[in-house]
């Protein structure tokens, strides 16, 4: 598998203002996974909007996915959407993980587009992203997937990069595997 990750700079109005406006696709990605944020200017609205999907499709989506703190998968559009419930920080994000990789072995994407961390606001969740790469990148995830585009927000990539930075003991072993 392929891992990218993808530096998103945001727009000093987006930034200012707290609303995500744009998004810039991944071409040839068959499956976006995005956070269940539907009203307002959201990063799950701005896809929507790129893509002209159905608002009101995608504001029940996401309304059931958040009501059922279950991953949902919307093949009515194109490309295939994954919604994950808002954890707003506190959520069981292994929990949600591993029913994330349920969804990704049902639907079996090539190419995934992971746009959770592309518009990020307030504190960095250092330890939501370290579980989420953790698992994304065990050997659980589908075969399938030849390509994953992860992205992250230019103004928070250096801490993203740190989490898989190894730690100076780590990087002093002799195990060469570490």
């Amino acid at each position: 598998m392929n891992l990218s990750f993808n530096a998103i700079t945001n727009t000093p109005d987006e930034i200012e203002m707290g609303h995500k406006i744009w998004f810039e696709p991944i071409s040839g990605c068959d499956v976006i996974s995005a956070t269940a944020n539907a009203p307002g200017f959201t990063p799950l609205i701005a896809i929507a909007r790129h893509y002209g999907w159905n608002y009101d499709l995608i504001a029940r989506a996401s309304a059931a996915c958040n009501e059922s703190r279950a991953v949902a998968i919307v093949q009515s559009v194109t490309p295939t959407l994954m919604l994950v419930p808002a954890t707003k920080g506190r959520g069981k994000t292994d929990a949600i993980m591993f029913d994330y990789l349920g969804a990704l072995h049902a639907i079996k994407p090539k190419c995934l587009h992971f746009t959770h961390y592309g518009f990020l606001q307030g504190r960095f969740p250092a330890k939501e992203i370290a579980v989420v790469l953790d698992i994304l990148l065990s050997e659980y995830i589908p075969r399938s997937i030849h390509s994953l585009i992860f992205d992250v927000d230019i103004r928070r990539s250096r801490e993203c990069y740190s989490l898989m930075r190894p730690t100076l003991q780590e990087a002093e072993s002799d195990d060469p595997w570490i």
